[in-house]
């Protein structure tokens, strides 16, 4: 029916929309082996690191969790042709959370042993849905069965919000204190960020009320407001022209912006002689402070309901074969009292969080990493638009070395879902996976995700050295640049 295809079109575009946001590589949180990977998480990380340098060539990571939708009878090694998408039943609010990222050419380079710098190119997406509490279940087929579940729920809101841009960063940190048993270390990133796409829809205070008719109880819409809008440069994209005329069409229409990280970094050292051997890190960074810029596609609309004698079964009429976005435009014309062009410039709030991440460690190559995640975007003024993480809180034993890892990171989102992921690193390559039950379970294949990243570095770390050692010697001189190796 098509009501379900109109809430299945919402829901995926929130909870699968690619784009190309976070750091998320989760297993590597709060290593000192995350380098280069490290400034995403907190631009303080990158200066206690065993290595003068280091350089991820490409790294790729997409996450996605939901309370609304189920991937019924799929797996991701599993038959896939009896796959199909259902709606959750329910009285509940709906989330849905999707960031992914491509990380190309992001180094770190020690200055010296109290300076380091980092640099590189991402493209970054996030998408977010957020609706009301609402009824769904098994026996609604069309408008007037759910206004019959949802009589109890009135007024119903909902809102989704997507955005994509690239940026180019450069992350400066140094160390402001060291006394020998304790470091402090801080960091900014400064970010020059382009909008590639935007997009949201905000509908509120919808409300409906019965209406006698031939066929039994319908319903009425009587109020709210629903407020639309895109970038326009999505309006240059021309089925017509070619692939490169598109991307220069493209392009052409986007905005640039500025945004920042700030973080500090304490270490307990372990008193070892080693100085990169240590107890405990404390980890607190600011990221994401800043904002997307856009303009107004061609067909942004904000439409006020009121209209007399819009039933349920006239809706269904008017959205039955919508196939463009000119037929989406004119049936919301045909049914709002008054409609109206949004022109000019609109922004999408990055996903502003405070992170506070705790790493342990146990004995020999063994850590114990926890991490909170408090998100500021939805603290915006309520006419904001702004786009979500779903990090909420994590656990990550792992054992790692020069070369080798593996790690377990456990999860629990904003969704309120518990995953158990697992990651390992051979060499260069870091390979992860968010959620287990994204591979194999035919209930939860929707929840979760996967990183990899391909990172070279020197072939060797810098040497251990006893305390009588580093009497005679700096730093500087300990840290002595060695030859690449994968």
């Amino acid at each position: 029916m098509r009501i379900q295809r109109i809430c299945f079109s919402l829901i995926i575009l929130a909870a699968f929309a690619s784009g190309a946001c976070s750091q998320n590589y989760q297993a590597i949180h709060g290593s000192s082996y995350a380098g280069s990977l490290g400034p995403a998480n907190n631009p303080s990380s990158i200066v206690h690191v065993p290595y003068d340098w280091d350089v991820t060539l490409f790294a790729i990571q997409s996450k996605e969790a939901t309370n609304a939708i189920r991937l019924k009878d799929y797996s991701l090694f599993g038959n896939t042709q009896n796959a199909k998408i259902e709606i959750l039943n329910g009285t509940k609010k709906r989330l849905a959370f999707a960031d992914q990222n491509i990380r190309l050419l992001n180094a770190r380079i020690s200055l010296n042993s109290k300076m380091a710098v980092a640099f590189g190119v991402n493209l970054k997406g996030y998408e977010f849905l957020q609706t009301s509490t609402y009824t769904w279940n098994d026996n609604i087929h069309n408008l007037r069965d759910f206004g019959d579940a949802n009589m109890p729920n009135k007024p119903l809101s909902g809102k989704i919000t997507g955005a994509s841009w690239a940026e180019i960063y450069g992350t400066y940190a140094q160390t402001i204190k060291d006394d020998g048993n304790n470091i402090l270390n801080a960091g900014v990133t400064f970010k020059v960020n382009r909008g590639l796409a935007g997009a949201y829809a905000n509908g509120q205070g919808i409300n409906f009320i019965p209406n006698a008719t031939n066929n039994g109880i319908g319903y009425l819409l009587t109020e709210g407001t629903l407020q639309y809008g895109y970038s326009s440069n999505l309006d240059d994209v021309n089925n017509n022209s070619g692939t490169r005329d598109n991307i220069r069409n493209f392009m052409r229409r986007t905005f640039a912006s500025l945004s920042a990280d700030v973080g500090i970094e304490y270490i307990m050292l372990s008193g070892s002689g080693n100085d990169y051997e240590y107890d405990t890190k404390i980890g607190v960074s600011l990221m994401d402070i800043g904002r997307i810029h856009f303009r107004y596609g061609d067909k942004s609309r904000l439409a006020v309901a009121g209209k007399n004698n819009i039933t349920d079964s006239l809706l269904e009429r008017r959205f039955d074969h919508i196939n463009s976005m000119n037929e989406f435009t004119d049936s919301i014309s045909s049914i709002a009292n008054s409609i109206s062009n949004l022109g000019g410039d609109f922004y999408i709030t990055q996903p502003t969080r405070v992170i506070v991440n705790v790493d342990q460690h146990l004995t020999d190559n063994f850590f114990l990493n926890g991490e909170l995640t408090i998100p500021f975007s939805a603290t915006a003024a309520k006419n904001k638009l702004y786009v979500k993480q779903m990090n909420l809180l994590a656990i990550t034993p792992r054992w790692e070395n020069r070369m080798f890892g593996a790690y377990l990171p456990v999860q629990f989102n904003m969704a309120r879902q518990l995953w158990v992921g697992a990651a390992v690193k051979a060499g260069p390559l870091l390979l992860g996976i968010h959620n287990f039950g994204n591979l194999f379970s035919k209930r939860s294949s929707q929840n979760g995700g996967f990183y990899l990243a391909l990172t070279i570095r020197p072939g060797k770390s810098h040497e251990k050295t006893s305390r009588d050692d580093q009497q005679k010697m700096s730093r500087s001189e300990r840290r002595k640049l060695d030859c690449p190796r994968l």
